[in-house]
């Protein structure tokens, strides 16, 4: 005879399922702790299929890879080497223990449960991910787009519908499906549109309309160097001999602030010739004066090609440059986070997100100034923090604003 999940859960005390939830999550945790660090290097969570030691490379035995409790035991420590071992390890592990718990007890012994513990376990991966490396893997997040639609034809998700309802139908004159799979797939597609559309319209036109002249190889050198982010995109825009207009993208920052590894991995190499004011950046080696409303390029080193994208040439004079303001990984992951959410919560998700951002960037403006504007902000962390608060209390709290915003409308 079968039991279903509600009579199983109802069976058995509370305290049962809350151990039962915790250890899962902190397995789930442990495994997540070998995405975050073997995504952004190129490996695969699969080869090696077991767990090792970054720093001795000697192979973690079971019971030294129990989530949590090993790293107590072992006092922080590799029991090969004995290198300390980072607090992100058990942090993590706690993290994604109690999001499972706390989901278990919001949502019950549900599919909606399970499906809500994935996507906070895709989520504390990105943040961590993001914080460590500032990179959002398409691994996590294009998968994850996908599994949260077949979600959402599995376990309908209506909220905010109603309120996205109001828009369109005030803008269109046409309702919105409300119920059922069409209302659940429309939520998920509006939800698409707002969390990726947004980012992308405001990363496109930061990067678009933020220019800056350039007129002397001294301009060239504070654009690359001051201006942009190391590892952010740069645009410079061209001038070629022939007269027509030309864009290049290379690697933006100062690479002098790379240690030798990431140096190794993005294939540069410092170079004794060319400008001095460029050496240690993107167009290390080239070599430039001052031309006619730009800085012409004079000769160019073939070894530009690992860190320059497109075609650059000696004639050429490079007349503006422009920043990259949000990276395509954001987008990438509000879409994921958009099919899962739905319309509503997506936009709670970017009002806590860009709440958040304006907190953590306020201190650093006012230590450091206007030059905290050029240190790279990895907004994903504020984006899934905001995405698991949505995920908990999103409703309550988009009803409430919404509630506080139309008692100023009307």
């Amino acid at each position: 005879m079968f039991v279903s999940m509600v009579e199983l859960h109802d069976s058995l005390p509370l305290w049962f399922w809350a151990i039962w939830a915790f250890a899962l999550g902190s397995c789930i945790g442990s495994f997540l702790n070998v995405v975050i660090y073997r995504l952004p290097r190129g490996g695969s969570v699969n080869s090696p299929p077991r767990s090792y030691c970054p720093s001795c490379n000697a192979t973690i035995a079971w019971y030294d890879n129990l989530p949590i409790l090993s790293f107590l035991w072992l006092r922080g420590k590799c029991r090969a080497c004995g290198v300390r071992i980072s607090w992100q390890y058990p942090m993590v592990e706690l993290a994604t223990g109690l999001l499972f718990l706390a989901a278990l007890l919001v949502f019950g012994p549900t599919l909606q449960c399970v499906f809500n513990c994935a996507f906070a376990a895709a989520l504390v991966a990105l943040i961590v991910t993001d914080f460590n490396e500032q990179i959002l893997p398409d691994a996590i997040t294009l998968p994850g787009t996908a599994l949260a639609l077949a979600a959402r034809m599995l376990d309908h998700n209506l909220v905010g519908l109603p309120w996205m309802n109001l828009f369109f139908e005030g803008l269109t004159g046409r309702p919105l499906p409300m119920n059922g799979l069409a209302g659940s797939l429309v939520n998920a597609l509006l939800g698409m549109a707002i969390g990726a559309g947004t980012l992308w319209v405001l990363g496109v036109g930061y990067f678009r309309l933020r220019a800056f002249p350039i007129r002397t190889p001294d301009d060239l050198a504070d654009f690359l160097k001051r201006r942009c982010v190391v590892g952010t995109l740069a645009r410079l825009k061209l001038r070629h001999a022939n007269g027509r207009r030309g864009v290049v993208y290379v690697l933006g920052g100062d690479f002098s602030e790379l240690s030798p590894e990431e140096l190794a991995a993005a294939d540069f190499a410092s170079s004794n010739t060319g400008a001095p004011e460029l050496s240690m950046t993107a167009l290390d080696g080239a070599c430039v004066e001052p031309g006619e409303r730009g800085v012409r390029i004079t000769s160019i080193p073939d070894a530009l090609e690992n860190t320059v994208d497109g075609r650059l040439e000696p004639g050429d004079t490079i007349v503006s440059g422009n920043l990259e303001g949000m990276g395509l990984g954001d987008v990438k992951m509000m879409l994921c986070v958009g099919a899962f959410l739905g319309g509503g919560l997506t936009f709670f998700v970017l009002l806590v997100a860009s709440l958040l951002g304006v907190l953590v960037s306020m201190p650093r403006l006012l230590l450091r100034g206007s030059s905290a504007l050029q240190h790279a902000l990895p907004f994903g962390v504020m984006l899934g923090l905001a995405a698991l608060v949505a995920l908990f209390f999103g409703e309550k709290g988009l009803t409430t604003y919404l509630d506080f915003i139309s008692s100023f409308v009307s």
